[in-house]
């Protein structure tokens, strides 16, 4: 679920509402035995948990096709190209609050206007969408690209579909005529009066689907058909990586292969802190789901970062301690409306916790956040109520020391 501020100093994961960025606090080290350092632990016993788990779940396989489908989104989501990818004139995260899986027309939203899409893709597997605007104020007028990447069993399906929904999609007004696309297998439409271009491109199985809005400028055909040349210059290439899950083995698809979601707190489902459903990443799909900037894919993979699973926490494991340390560092600084609070007892120096949102008016801020870091992790918690918090840090800590 997307946060309705942005934060600027540190990257913050996605969760609730009115949420800034975390700030940061670096594992430790105890005494040295036989040459080989050893963290102090901290005594569970000792630790405010309150009812939060502490003892790591079987998380298991997909239940249903809903959920084998939605974990193969979450695994499309890392080969899903991030806008800015391919120009950087996008800096901010304009998808919303609504879940980027895409399983029918309902995610995609106004994006496609026509009403056959759930006919035309009835053989859809699983898609990922993004899109990413221009700067500036609220109210000043943006460049917005979408792109969402629709997965079918097959090749064959695929060039079936892709020219049927551009077909539906071309014949919705009367007003839009045909655009050409310098990229094999598109199909595209605009209306030259609408500062706008919508296009569908096959690629073996999958279906890139791309519209660029652009309030900035008066309808300018080549520079919208250059965006969307552009996007597809960087995301084609991304899907020849990607392997999908066999047909024969997508209903049992594992949930939590390395079982790092279960040794993170789960969101509670009478109330989730967002709209996909708790699951693992480990590129592209992380900063889908982070309230971030440009830079926070490189800091990912500059301090290798190779797994995130997003609960009510959220677990960022590296590869080695050194780089868990790094990454801690680089999101160390506060903002100018946030103050440090307590952090939970009993886990040492390295933990930190701050009050987001302070103003004259409202001095405690609007929510409070922790990020902690322990031998290859960090993580980040947020909660409004500041003891709650410290439990569900408390606990996730516990929960990292499980063998």
């Amino acid at each position: 679920m997307k946060l309705t501020t942005r934060p600027t100093a540190v990257r913050i994961v996605v969760a609730l509402c009115t949420v800034a960025a975390l700030a940061t606090a670096s594992a430790g080290c105890g005494s040295q035995v036989t040459g080989q350092p050893v963290r102090v632990e901290p005594d569970a016993s000792k630790l405010d948990f309150g009812n939060y788990q502490t003892k790591p779940r079987q998380v298991g396989n997909a239940k249903s096709s809903k959920q084998a489908r939605a974990r193969e989104a979450q695994r499309l989501a890392d080969y899903v190209a991030l806008p800015y990818e391919a120009d950087p004139a996008y800096v901010e995260d304009a998808w919303g609050i609504a879940t980027h899986i895409v399983l029918n027309r309902k995610t995609l939203g106004s994006l496609v206007i026509n009403d056959t899409f759930d006919d035309v893709a009835k053989d859809l597997v699983a898609g990922w969408g993004n899109a990413w605007r221009t700067g500036g104020a609220q109210e000043d007028k943006r460049r917005t690209l979408n792109v969402a990447v629709l997965m079918f069993p097959d090749a064959q399906t695929a060039s079936a579909v892709g020219p049927t929904l551009e077909h539906d999609d071309f014949t919705y007004n009367a007003d839009n005529q045909p655009v050409s696309i310098s990229k094999p297998n598109t199909y595209a439409h605009w209306r030259p009066d609408i500062s706008s271009v919508g296009s569908w491109t096959v690629h073996d199985r999958y279906i890139v689907y791309i519209k660029v809005v652009d309030d900035t400028s008066a309808p300018d055909l080549p520079a919208l058909t250059s965006q969307v040349e552009k996007m597809l210059a960087v995301q084609l290439p991304l899907l020849d990586k990607f392997q999908p899950t066999p047909a024969g083995e997508l209903s049992r698809i594992p949930l939590d292969p390395q079982g790092l979601l279960g040794r993170t707190i789960p969101s509670n489902p009478e109330s989730p802190i967002r709209a996909e459903p708790d699951g693992v990443f480990s590129g592209r799909g992380t900063v889908s789901l982070m309230n971030a900037g440009q830079a926070t894919l490189p800091e990912l993979e500059k301090y290798n970062v190779d797994l995130v699973s997003f609960g009510d926490a959220v677990v960022f494991r590296t590869k080695s301690l050194r780089d868990a340390d790094g990454l801690w560092t680089t999101w160390q600084p506060l903002k100018p409306d946030q103050k440090m609070v307590a952090a939970p007892a009993g886990l040492g120096e390295h933990v930190q916790c701050f009050a987001d949102g302070v103003t004259e008016k409202n001095p405690t801020g609007s929510i409070n956040l922790c990020m902690f870091q322990v031998d290859r992790y960090v993580v980040q918690a947020f909660g409004k109520q500041l003891q709650d918090l410290h439990q569900k840090v408390s606990a996730q800590y516990v929960l990292l020391q499980s063998r």
